[in-house]
């Protein structure tokens, strides 16, 4: 992104932002810009981190988007080819990952029609997703039983190059606050220099009301969770208006507090997955949780991101210059 880019998305942002308050956007804007270039703080960060609120001392201990790519260029390094591919791509991942992976997945330009059509037969429901793709942009979510064409559709999955999976079933607290998408736990981890796995945060995601996904880019909640319980701590935050969500916006189900299942055995699911990846260092994992344990969702890898980990008000950006042998 260009300079100029960057500073006509950083006016439009706080035109946004003066829009939530009330007042004008020429007031944030010059700090908004100094957080720009002083922070590496994008639009977004400034928006949803809150940055506007912060004093310089805590926006320095804040992991933002420039940060965040520092962080994974120097943690990332030595990660493999190989490992990369498989992190980069959501059939590969689910091959590689099979044992924290459970859902039947099928690739439709490496399956025949006859495939392709025994898959639907096995579903009820099925998630259509791009093998290679960011913030939930192109998943689709169809009744198995309403294709009214299947060959027209395994003519788009193959030209799309798109990967067939069935729905993971959610655990029955999960489903109660939003049963529209999956809801998610996303937890950070990195490798400090002596090769151990550190968890830098984590949140609960949570999709709006009706939507099929529970990305934050298209309308989610995140809730901060403590790392050693696995407990909201806190109220949500979503990147299009200024609201504190104690409530999830469509159940109205109250969040502090609430209890994700199997935390002990996500932590162990994030750990096997960083396991299976030796030679990289800084990973965004998305874990589901079903009636039965957790299973692994995807890994985020070259954008692990640190918005919505930071969500509990403090700013991860010590934890990884600490991995990578730095010190702020």
């Amino acid at each position: 992104m260009s300079q100029w880019t960057a500073i006509q998305k950083t006016w439009a942002m706080c035109r946004r932002l003066a829009d939530c308050r009330g007042g004008s956007p020429l007031p944030l804007f010059p700090d908004a810009l100094f957080c720009l270039f002083r922070h590496g703080a994008s639009p977004e960060n400034y928006f949803v981190l809150r940055f506007f609120r912060l004093p310089e001392r805590e926006r320095a201990r804040y992991l933002t988007s420039g940060r965040s790519k520092a962080a994974d260029r120097a943690l990332n390094r030595q990660a493999t080819a190989e490992d990369r591919r498989i992190l980069g791509d959501k059939a590969l991942f689910n091959r590689h990952f099979a044992g924290l992976v459970k859902r039947e997945s099928l690739y439709a330009p490496d399956a025949s029609f006859a495939d392709f059509s025994a898959f639907l037969d096995r579903q009820e429901d099925l998630i259509l997703k791009p093998v290679r793709g960011l913030q939930g942009r192109g998943i689709e979510k169809l009744r198995a039983g309403a294709v009214p064409d299947r060959a027209a559709l395994y003519r788009r999955c193959r030209e799309d190059k798109l990967l067939l999976e069935s729905c993971i079933r959610q655990h029955p607290a999960l489903d109660r606050i939003n049963a529209s998408s999956l809801n998610s736990v996303r937890v950070n981890a990195a490798r400090d220099r002596a090769g151990r796995v550190r968890l830098i945060g984590a949140c609960l995601k949570c999709g709006a009301p009706g939507a099929v996904t529970d990305n934050f880019h298209t309308g989610g909640v995140a809730y901060p969770l403590e790392l050693a319980t696995g407990r909201v701590s806190g109220p949500g935050r979503n990147n299009r208006d200024l609201n504190e969500y104690i409530h999830h916006p469509g159940s109205l189900c109250f969040m502090p507090g609430f209890q994700v299942p199997f935390w002990d055995r996500v932590l162990v699911c994030v750990r096997r997955g960083m396991d299976a990846v030796p030679s990289v260092g800084y990973v965004g994992w998305d874990v589901a949780l079903t009636p039965e344990g957790p299973e692994l969702i995807e890994g985020n890898f070259n954008w692990p991101g640190g918005n919505i980990i930071q969500f509990d008000n403090r700013g991860k950006y010590p934890e990884l210059l600490d991995c990578i042998g730095k010190r702020k």
